[in-house]
This record gives structure tokens, sequence and C-alpha cells, in this order.
């Protein structure tokens, strides 16, 4: 999982097509190329009703806003698009011996790495090798897929709502922070001792709207996330900065920012479920901003039961 992290870091400072011309190289079509197809289609829509035509076209490949019939805008079909660089166009990639995929709703995760209980998950829904999560389970609350908060009560719009509006009403600006949890299996002796390694993530999305002719679409900015500050459980508050400042490069639609993560290594014995692993207390303080939208300072404290990070499992 190391290795996939520093893929997606280097990715992340090259342009779209220096990642074609990677992806190329080694033989890969990635979530991140199709989705950019696609959103080359959709930058050509001129009126809404070319849009409800893509939408019904794209409907099993895209995610739209379903509950907000002014809202054109599209995303990615998968519970977490983090992974957007390195996984297929059906939402799988392999680490280790593992296979993981991300669907609209779910997180499966194949420790053994059989493609047949992938492609067949009803037929081994009691293999304890397949993990399945629909919503992950952490500090005695459910969370909506891995969102922990879209910080409601910082809005700068006063609207209390997951989007924050600009003065002019003409952007809107979601920030989210999320958790994504995994397990991989290794067995560096054929035969010998499996070890698994469980790990969380904690990443923050942001993703802008603008208003056009046909409703809310996605368009090209630039995202901030400067003076960072962040705690994990009762440690202390460590200052956090990316080598480019907290400033991505122009994107559409949205930005992921890798905050924090952790892992640990164990012996396997039995049955691990995802959903009901504990997560701990985050505590994040940063300036956001995109361009179209003054930035504001959030302060978070969310408290969950911590696991100690000398667990054992």
């Amino acid at each position: 999982m190391d290795a996939v992290d520093s893929v997606i870091n280097v990715l992340a400072k090259m342009s779209r097509q220096e990642k074609d011309v990677w992806e190329q190289k080694i033989g890969l079509k990635s979530a991140r190329y199709e989705f950019d197809k696609l959103f080359d289609e959709y930058e050509k829509l001129t009126s809404k009703d070319e849009f409800l035509k893509f939408k019904s076209k794209y409907a099993d490949k895209l995610k739209f806003n379903e509950m907000d019939e002014t809202d054109c805008s599209i995303d990615y079909p998968y519970e977490c698009s983090f992974y957007r660089s390195v996984m297929n166009n059906r939402g799988i990639f392999k680490v280790g011996l593992s296979l993981f995929q991300y669907t609209k709703e779910n997180q499966i995760i194949v420790l053994d790495g059989d493609m047949k209980k992938l492609e067949n998950l009803s037929a081994f829904a009691n293999d304890e090798t397949v993990l399945i999560s629909t919503k992950l389970k952490s500090g005695g609350r459910n969370d909506i897929d891995n969102l922990i908060t879209d910080f409601p009560n910082f809005d700068p719009s006063n609207n209390n709502n997951r989007w924050w509006i600009n003065g002019d009403k003409d952007r809107k600006l979601l920030n989210e922070l999320k958790i994504n949890k995994w397990v991989i299996w290794n067995q560096p002796v054929v035969g010998g001792p499996t070890t698994v390694t469980k790990g969380f993530r904690f990443y923050f999305r942001q993703y802008g709207l603008k208003k056009g002719t046909f409703g809310w679409n996605n368009y090209s900015t630039v995202y901030e996330f400067k003076n960072v500050k962040k705690k994990v459980g009762s440690g202390i508050t460590i200052n956090w900065n990316y080598e480019n400042g907290g400033t991505s490069p122009e994107v559409k639609p949205d930005w992921i920012w890798n905050i924090h993560q952790a892992q640990y290594i164990g012996t396997f014995s039995g049955y691990t479920d995802l959903n009901y692993w504990p997560t701990p207390m985050f505590s994040m303080q940063a300036d956001v901003k995109s361009r179209g939208f003054a930035g504001l300072t959030f302060i978070l404290w969310k408290e969950h039961a911590y696991f100690p990070e000398d667990s054992t499992w």
C-alpha cells in the first residue's frame, strides 16, 4: 500500500498528457483516463436537454445528483475515488495478494486475490476472505459511505448544508473529510504463515460547481488547502504541508488531499469485518478555498472511539 500511495503522489504532479503516456507504457486504462474522456464529451453540452441525453447514456458509468434537478454535474461512480489513477475502469486494483474493488455503494476486498470470488460475490457470501462494506461504522455511529463530515457548521453562507455557496451565488464548494479502511494479505513464503496488514487513511476532498446555462456544472478550478494542522488521538498537534504549498493544479472536478494514514501488521486469525473498525479520534484545522470562491478557516474536532497504536487484533 505504501507503493500505491507513492505512485498516486507521483501521478498527482503530472499533467493529463503525462499521465496518459505513463498509462500507455504499462498497458493500463485507468478510471481517471476513462472519466477524462467522458468529461471531454460533457464539456461540449450546451443545453439541459443535451445533458439529460448524456445522463441517460452514461447512467451506469457515472454518478449523478438525483436529489437536485438543477445539479447537472457528474462525478466518479466509485464509493471512494482516492485510487482513481491506479484502478481500472471497473474500480479494481490489486495490492500484494489482495484484490480491491470500489463500486457506487461498496468497498469490496478479496484477501486472497481470487478473481472468481470478485465476479460471483453471492456464491462466496460466507467466505472469510471476502470483505464487503457498504457503510463504515465508527465510534457508534453509521457513516454514509466513508464520510466523516462535510463541515456544515462552518459554512460561510450560513446555510448549514453540505455545499458552501459564494456571495454571488454562482459557485458552490463541497469540503469532505473522509476515511478509507483497507486490509491486505501477505504470504512472504509459499505455504508459510500469512500476515495481514490493516490500515486506514484520512483524506480531504474539495469539489466545486459553477452555475451555468443549464444548471450547476463542473468547472476547471484550482483548490487550496493551507495552514493545515492535524491531531490524531491524544497526540500532539502536527503542522502539515504539501511540497506544492497546498495548491492543486488546475483540475476538474475535484482534488483529494491525503492527510494521514496508519497501518497495523498482525497474523491472520479468522474473519475480520471492515464495518466495525473503530475510527481514531481526529481533529483538523485549515484554510480552504477554490478559484471563484473566497476561503474561510474552519476548525474541526471530531471524536471517535480511539484505536490505540499498540492495539492487537
